[in-house]
């Protein structure tokens, strides 16, 4: 995160006033100032309908959220310089302009008219898609900030991504003074999959993680950071959501090992970020 400002979007829902929360928390504790966003949009489900007509209900009605993020803010951390903006159109092209100079992005993985956890919200999805830089979602049971000596938990699965994803994990644990989870899922992805040949040894495959891991951690702004490390056998997304409970961030690279040339966000840490028991962190 090399710029100076988080970023945050509001629209009223739980989710996005739990992202105030975590947004601010985030700010605060690395020295920087939170800017709050709100866009309207005409399908905003919280005006009646004709209510579009009357441009001076539509701004007031900003504002009411604006101020109330702010005032949300303050409570939790009465220092923090916060700025606010509101703006015409769909809140997604605002909160991915805003990325190209914010150090991250908040968002709830839900908003107003979305009850289902098992989906992520349209603006979560394309601000996670497109943003210029790290993007927080906050899912909408998540509600207080991360709890201080917590835990981290990051997800590897070798690619440079993911190892990225161990730096900026470590940060975390650092800055919380907690302590860090390395998850690492294997499962074989075709019957010729060399690991399951029968001169295959699960404990080198399991060593050879643990040392790579080691060895990242040794490199990172926290290598006395206490960590470990974990290498199942099972789908990612499944170990990564069970090893979510509890904990106080869930940090993912943008892509992993799969998928294809472009890609921006992979399968994994998109279905990640609608089951996380907690806040789900995607690096760039």
């Amino acid at each position: 995160m090399n710029q100076s400002r988080v970023v945050v979007g509001v629209d009223g829902s739980p989710a996005s006033m739990a992202a105030v929360t975590h947004a601010a928390h985030v700010a605060s504790s690395r020295g920087m100032s939170l800017h709050v966003l709100h866009a309207f949009a005409p399908d905003l489900p919280m005006l009646g309908f004709g209510a579009l007509a009357d441009r001076e209900l539509v701004t007031e009605h900003g504002n009411r959220l604006l101020a109330s993020a702010t005032a949300r803010a303050h409570a939790a951390h009465p220092d923090l310089t916060v700025t606010t903006s509101l703006h015409d159109g769909y809140a997604s092209p605002a909160l991915i302009a805003s990325s190209h100079t914010a150090a991250l992005v908040v968002v709830g993985a839900v908003g107003q008219g979305l009850i289902s956890r098992v989906s992520m919200g349209a603006v979560a999805m394309q601000v996670l898609t497109h943003a210029h830089c790290p993007v927080l979602v906050v899912g909408h049971e998540a509600v207080a900030a991360p709890v201080p000596q917590g835990r981290i938990v990051v997800g590897i699965d070798g690619s440079q991504d993911s190892l990225a994803a161990l730096h900026v994990a470590a940060r975390e644990a650092r800055i919380i003074g907690g302590t860090l989870e390395a998850v690492h899922a294997w499962r074989a992805r075709a019957a010729t999959d060399p690991t399951l040949a029968r001169s295959s040894s699960w404990e080198e495959y399991e060593s050879a993680i643990e040392e790579r891991v080691r060895t990242t951690m040794a490199k990172t702004e926290a290598p006395d950071i206490a960590c470990e490390v974990r290498v199942v056998r099972d789908d990612p997304v499944h170990a990564l959501t069970e090893a979510s409970q509890g904990a106080s961030m869930l940090v993912v690279g943008a892509r992993g090992d799969g998928g294809f040339d472009g890609l921006k966000v992979g399968s994994t840490a998109m279905r990640l970020v609608s089951r996380s028991a907690c806040p789900v962190l995607v690096t760039r």
